[in-house]
């Protein structure tokens, strides 16, 4: 693509160096984790799109969705930083049992020798790889913000962003109000302006994974890591005030302690997507109640692309997705309680139809026009000849 001008409608391709994870494959059997279904899902967007798609991770990740793999540790290494010695089949190679005990990393500690060997290999490999006009898809905000440095490509993205600590020239939201969050965040008390190159792109999910179900059991569903700030006791007090079952799925943690949960209550641990596909689609409905702020929440969106109503809070990302008739937003437990009670007066065919637009069939539009822009703007940083964001098409009937 360097020297390519861009004068047409065509769909233009490129060369992306997408980064993975040092504690984890970049790898369908560990979706439960975001940061590696985020990454699995947009290599296999982007190749659908036609790029190029050079996948840096570790051993074990799904060579499949992406044009071509790149190993930068080992299971081993994993197993070095993060394992207990436990090597049964059901670790997955990780050393210690990710389903039961959530997943382990160095994000907000001290690095890990296997993190820092990641950060060099990754830097080393993308720079015998790489050419002037490529992308580089940062992950994971400041945390692979090293990575970015040592490689220094003028079109360094963040695709992803629903956490804290973003920080590139580039970058899309998950939702608008973390956009706006992050904004006032970075610039507490001040009148701030916008950015037209950095975008709200929504999360995305593959059609195949949540299946519409038309017809609904009694049962209600809660799936998340068994924290307070997840809304876990709300779920538990709305079902138990209309005696109703209330499943609830999930890695488990010192804080609740899921063996003594009301008797209206069954907790099943973590399950696969088929699994947790299923158990949306014929519950009732998904409650939602996240206390903190929601910078996507994409249980949500799941639910409602299986037909199923959401009951969720009124604030963080879900006024910007569980609208029209697709669910309830929440204040008080008087109002889950309602909710929970009026969900079977919600059209689940409307409520697929809402959420199909977060489809990556869908989203992946969004981000083909975000990187024609962004390489428009390279082309005029490397010619002043070229123009920029005053480049306008010439090629409309």
């Amino acid at each position: 693509m360097e020297g390519h001008t861009m004068a047409s409608s065509q769909q233009h391709k490129y060369t992306f160096h997408l980064l993975g994870l040092a504690h984890l494959p970049v790898s369908r059997v560990f979706m439960g984790c975001a940061f590696s279904q985020k990454i699995h899902k947009l290599s296999k967007m982007l190749v659908s799109l036609g790029h190029e798609v050079y996948l840096y991770g570790a051993e074990g990740s799904d060579e499949s969705v992406c044009t071509h793999f790149v190993q930068t540790h080992t299971l081993a290494d994993i197993r070095a930083a993060w394992g207990e010695g436990d090597n049964r089949p059901e670790c997955d190679g990780l050393g210690y049992d990710w389903r039961a005990k959530n997943f382990r990393h160095d994000f907000n500690t001290a690095k890990t020798e296997t993190t820092k060997r990641y950060y060099t290999a990754c830097s080393e490999a993308i720079k015998k790889r790489m050419k002037p006009d490529d992308f580089l898809l940062v992950m994971q905000g400041v945390y692979q913000k090293p990575i970015a440095d040592a490689v220094g490509l003028w079109l360094t993205c963040e695709p992803g962003i629903g956490y804290r600590g973003s920080y590139a020239r580039f970058r899309a939201f998950e939702s608008s109000y973390l956009q706006n969050f992050t904004y006032g965040s970075e610039h507490p008390g001040e009148s701030i302006n916008g950015h037209y190159y950095d975008r709200v792109i929504p999360n995305y999910f593959e059609a195949d994974d949540f299946p519409f179900q038309e017809e609904k059991e009694d049962y209600y569903f809660f799936i998340g890591r068994m924290i307070s700030r997840k809304g876990v006791w709300t779920a538990i007090k709305a079902t138990e005030a209309i005696g109703a079952r209330l499943i609830l799925a999930g890695q488990a943690t010192d804080e609740i302690d899921v063996t003594v949960l009301p008797n209206h209550c069954e907790f099943i641990g973590y399950v696969d997507v088929e699994e947790r596909a299923k158990l949306m689609g014929w519950a009732k409905a998904v409650f939602v109640p996240t206390i903190y702020l929601e910078a996507f929440g994409g249980v949500a969106v799941e639910a409602m692309l299986c037909g199923t109503p959401v009951i969720t809070t009124d604030f963080g990302v879900f006024p910007e997705t569980v609208r029209h008739k697709t669910g309830y937003r929440c204040n008080t437990l008087q109002d889950f309680v309602d909710a929970a009670r009026n969900a079977d007066q919600l059209l689940p065919s409307y409520i697929r139809q809402h959420a199909e637009k977060y489809l990556a069939s869908n989203v992946r539009w969004r981000f083909q026009k975000w990187f024609d822009d962004l390489y428009q703007l390279y082309l005029s940083a490397q010619d002043e000849t070229v123009l920029g964001w005053h480049y306008l098409r010439d090629d409309y009937d």
